[in-house]
């Protein structure tokens, strides 16, 4: 690809429209040929990373990947279909398809890689459970396999905890308002992080994929009914749990 580009002034012979789409094996990428700071080479292979891990944990084949990256949340915010779920600190989103800003200005050159992974994992829980699977799983999920928790986020969620102040399950069945609080958002992406951690410690990754699949057909508060749980004895079993790891 780099051999269509002059080095030495930067300038495509493909013109000011730059963007491009490669595709193989079931997976497109689209992105700014120009865009020296994407490395295409390293995000098809985190894709197949990605596509490891859905396979190993959830026991399920992605057979087709879609990913769009961008120069900048408005560009992304222009091809999305869902618009007013992008907001200014929204670095990726999946709405059918991966969509990617390559460009955060202050994130670390490897944040592209891992939120590449989170949206694959949004991906992989929307084909497994029919779009269904509530957000405080799905998010939590996403998370909890593409990294760990930062020391601010795990600092705002042990103050949460130690202080009964949680944000309920039921208000964490919907995605996050893009309008926010920035304290409450990183509370509620740690308090899904880790209650998505307890349940695969707690059930076990099997139950956990089970809860997936049946989101096409049950709602979740009926599956949880049916193994003796509600979202509150849920959130008590999973803050005795936090708590027992030191926190």
């Amino acid at each position: 690809m780099y051999s269509i580009i002059r080095e030495r002034n930067k300038s495509s012979y493909i013109g000011e429209d730059d963007y491009v789409s490669l595709a193989r094996s079931g997976i497109s990428v689209g992105f700014h040929i120009k865009d020296h700071n994407i490395d295409i080479e390293n995000v098809y292979r985190t894709v197949k990373r990605a596509q490891k891990i859905v396979h190993d944990r959830f026991n399920y084949d992605l057979s087709k990947i879609d990913i769009n990256i961008y120069g900048s949340v408005a560009e992304m915010r222009e091809e999305g279909k869902s618009k007013s779920r992008y907001a200014s600190w929204i670095a990726g989103i999946f709405d059918g398809k991966v969509r990617i800003v390559a460009d955060k200005g202050n994130e670390e050159a490897d944040s592209l890689y891992i939120i590449l992974t989170h949206e694959i994992v949004h991906l992989a829980v929307h084909e497994i459970g029919g779009g269904l699977c509530p957000y405080w799983l799905d998010e939590g999920l996403a998370v909890h396999l593409s990294q760990g928790l930062s020391d601010d986020y795990l600092e705002a969620l042990i103050k949460a905890v130690k202080g009964d102040r949680i944000v309920p399950l039921e208000v964490l069945e919907k995605p996050l308002s893009p309008d926010l609080d920035e304290n409450m958002r990183r509370l509620a992406y740690a308090e899904v992080a880790s209650i998505a951690e307890y349940l695969v410690q707690s059930r076990g990754w099997d139950s956990v994929v089970s809860m997936i699949n049946q989101c096409k057909k049950k709602n979740m508060k009926v599956m949880l009914a049916n193994i003796s749980l509600n979202y509150y004895l849920l959130e008590q079993g999973w803050k005795r749990w936090f708590r027992s790891k030191g926190a």
